[in-house]
């Protein structure tokens, strides 16, 4: 869940105050992504700078941290993407500064990015072993040409160094600017953040030939991309650089755009970008974070009579404090309760809110004898709910998510709460002597919108949002009368310069250019055979004869292989890789795939000198492209002038299909000394390959299915459609049916 972030003064000062032509170093303003490979807690260094202790991401790494000793734990394969308020500049003396706190030997890569999908690898952070200190990691962009603006940092945790348990990222800067030009720049939100407070106000940089300023802002960012009049807000006075926007509602995402109308022509616009937040879905009321320093919880939520109250760091596998509610009656105190006053009325109906969740933990009383229950209060009225009436959603293991509707508390004001209450009271009678007592554990009360419930969604809801409408027609349109086998014409290719089969060696098939392999790798049951399974940091397999190999690909190679890497959990792994050092070259061929995380980006790099014209790249269409099975990829690129008369070509061919493609790519493809499968510029790859080859000319798609089905042309069935709603292994008018039965169905509570 998003919850809601609140950025400190001093941030919100940082963006508004920076003036034209003012570089400044600053600290990140938003995380734009963040993984948690092992979907367990965040850990780190707390203010006092004790480990371990569950941390916050977005309260340790955005602004400056809370203290000289805080941190976040990133082990291996975990990343964080940071967003900055303007665009990240050169200047003098070292530009970027990542901060490591302790020396244990652990690494990290790290990128800098345009906030969204394309990135360039700065270097790998190595930290030596030594004193528990901080490391400092200087970054100077001089020289370094990008043909993105960058925006945002991306540091991706490799290893741990044997000796910590991961990366401890203390803090990181960028040297910014706010020099707009004409346009208007630095949005804040930062583009493509998400965690927004509803009641944000929208900030910008102004262009400095800007007389007034159009802003332009809807859920629907084609309208705000055509600057629709639907979407268009009145025009803002020259010195005005923020616009309060109608109330926003949580969980959506806004589109929003700055134009700059010229002094002397107010016909003369400047469009802005278009860039973009999402709301938080969650509106906090309490999450028990803010009484771990000198604030005691007692003070706060005060219990009735003998129940008690305190804080636990962890409790079960919630990974944030808990508020601990000791419940105890007896004959003589019928109810037990903690209760929190409000010391300012709140409106729980803005931004759309028409739900209260607690999460909550423990043993709830046997229902024949006591009832858990929940009270508002607006200074007038207190109104209870029982837990009878309350939804109860299967969450983690022994936590409950409830979840109450706003409307049950009718004869409350519920745009004026006063107060709160979460007690037990009995529903019989209690013997004189009786005792009922146990403990409640809430880790957030928070404000929601309507919610998608999993065991309400439509069947024929394939896009996931809760609801039958066009967006499922479409994904069913996409697969009409699709077979799940597939045959392509065949022609028979060249003979391969290398050829891996990996039949429990990496001897070369084709010649003599026998890999050396590395670290700890096994030999499993493949498409043709065995495949080797790169399962450890280190694995991997040189090509010692690199520079024999490819003494003939100059002008045009193929490298084609069967992957099966559904275990992997890195944002993108290095398949394969020829020469590069970190810091100093990039490699002339690299194979990178991120097909791990929803939906993940591929790179194809070919060519010498590196740059990103040398470069196919993008991000995976859909997981069912590749989850639970094997996969042929090629991959292709040829300098020369084609039939068509373009000069240099790359191709990407997933499953006999042309993934990709590009022209004007006739950078040559030479200098390679060294070759390695299984790790390199992105670090390691996880999983399984086969059949690995290289050829000096680029294949036609008739010689790549050749390659991938040994003659064939049958490629092996493909996983069950979603949108098979009959599982009949065809998506057909049945399935239409199906859809159109369903047709505006939602799962949407209440």
């Amino acid at each position: 869940m998003q919850k809601v972030v609140w950025l400190t003064l001093s941030i919100l000062l940082m963006t508004s105050t920076a003036w034209a032509g003012q570089d400044v170093l600053e600290y990140p303003s938003a995380i734009l992504d963040l993984h948690d490979a092992d979907k367990g807690c965040w850990m780190g260094m707390d203010i006092n700078g004790r480990y371990p202790a569950p941390v916050v991401p977005e309260q340790w790494l955005v602004g400056p941290p809370p203290s000289e000793g805080s941190a976040v734990t990133f082990p291996t394969d975990h990343w964080v993407d940071l967003g900055f308020s303007g665009r990240i500049v050169d200047g003098d003396g070292n530009d970027i500064t990542v901060v490591e706190s302790g020396q244990a030997g652990e690494q990290a890569l790290l990128f800098v990015t345009d906030g969204a999908d394309q990135e360039y690898l700065l270097t790998k952070v190595a930290i030596g072993t030594g004193e528990q200190e901080l490391s400092n990691i200087g970054i100077d962009l001089r020289g370094i040409l990008l043909p993105f603006v960058p925006r945002a940092l991306r540091l991706v945790a490799l290893d741990r160094g044997g000796l910590a348990p991961g990366f401890d990222l203390a803090w990181a800067r960028a040297r910014v600017s706010h020099d707009c030009g004409t346009q208007a720049c630095c949005p804040n939100p930062v583009s493509g953040s998400a965690g927004i407070n509803p009641d944000t106000r929208l900030m910008w940089s102004p262009g400095y030939l800007a007389d007034q300023h159009v802003v332009f802002l809807s859920t629907d960012g084609s309208q705000v991309r055509s600057r629709k009049p639907v979407v268009r807000f009145p025009a803002q006075p020259r010195d005005a650089n923020t616009f309060e926007p109608p109330v926003l509602q949580l969980g959506e995402t806004y589109y929003w755009c700055v134009d700059e109308l010229g002094a002397a022509d107010a016909n003369q616009v400047r469009r802005g970008d278009v860039w973009s937040f999402t709301v938080a879905d969650c509106l906090v009321i309490d999450d028990f974070e803010s009484y771990v320093g000198e604030r005691l919880i007692y003070e706060v939520w005060q219990p009735t009579m003998w129940s008690g109250v305190s804080v636990e760091e962890v409790v079960g596998d919630v990974c944030q404090h808990c508020m601990v509610f000791g419940y105890y009656y007896d004959d003589y105190s019928s109810r037990s309760a903690v209760f929190r006053r409000f010391e300012e009325s709140q409106d729980w109906t803005r931004a759309g809110a028409t739900v209260l969740q607690l999460l909550l933990y423990g043993s709830l009383p046997d229902p024949a004898v006591a009832e858990m229950y929940v009270a508002l209060s607006d200074g007038v009225n207190e109104q209870l709910v029982p837990y009878s009436q309350i939804v109860d959603v299967e969450g983690k293991p022994d936590w409950h998510v409830c979840r109450v509707l706003l409307e049950d508390f009718h004869d409350v004001d519920r745009t004026n709460i006063r107060g709160i209450a979460v007690g037990i009271h009995p529903v019989a009678p209690v013997q004189p002597g009786e005792v009922y007592r146990g403990t409640i554990s809430v880790a957030e009360i928070g404000l929601y919108r309507t919610l998608c419930l999993e065991d309400r969604r439509p069947k024929a809801d394939l896009t996931g949002d809760c609801a039958v409408d066009y967006r499922d027609l479409e994904r069913l349109a996409l697969e009409w009368l699709e077979e799940r086998t597939r045959v392509y014409k065949v022609s028979t290719p060249n003979e391969p310069v290398l050829w891996y089969e990996f039949e429990g060696n990496a001897n070369d098939s084709a010649g003599e250019a026998h890999g050396q392999v590395e670290g700890r790798v096994n030999y499993v049951p493949g498409v043709h055979g065995q495949a080797i399974h790169f399962m450890n940091q280190g694995d991997g397999v040189s090509v010692p004869q690199a520079a024999s190999v490819f003494a003939g690909t100059r002008e045009a190679i193929t490298i084609t292989f069967w992957q099966r890497g559904d275990d992997s959990t890195h944002l993108t792994d290095t398949i394969c890789c020829s020469n590069y050092a970190y810091g100093q070259s990039n490699p002339t061929l690299a194979i990178h795939l991120g097909c791990w995380k929803n939906p993940g980006y591929y790179r194809w790099d070919c060519g010498n000198p590196w740059s990103f014209n040398s470069r196919l790249a993008g991000k995976h269409q859909d997981k069912s492209e590749w989850a639970g099975r094997w996969n042929h990829w090629a991959f292709t690129k040829d300098i020369r002038v084609g039939p068509e008369g373009q000069k240099g070509r790359m191709e990407i061919y997933l499953n006999g299909e042309l993934y990709d493609s590009r022209t004007g790519t006739d950078t040559p493809i030479d200098g390679i000394t060294s070759f390695t499968i299984g790790y390199g510029w992105y670090g390691y790859y996880d999983g399984l390959i086969d059949d690995f080859q290289i050829y000096d000319y680029a294949l036609s798609p008739a010689e790549i299915a050749y390659v991938a089905t040994g003659g064939t042309g049958i490629f092996p069935q493909r996983p069950t459609s979603a949108a098979d709603l009959d599982s009949s292994d065809r998506v057909d008018i049945h399935d239409f049916s199906i859809l159109a039965d369903e047709w505006l169905q939602d799962g949407l509570w209440p």
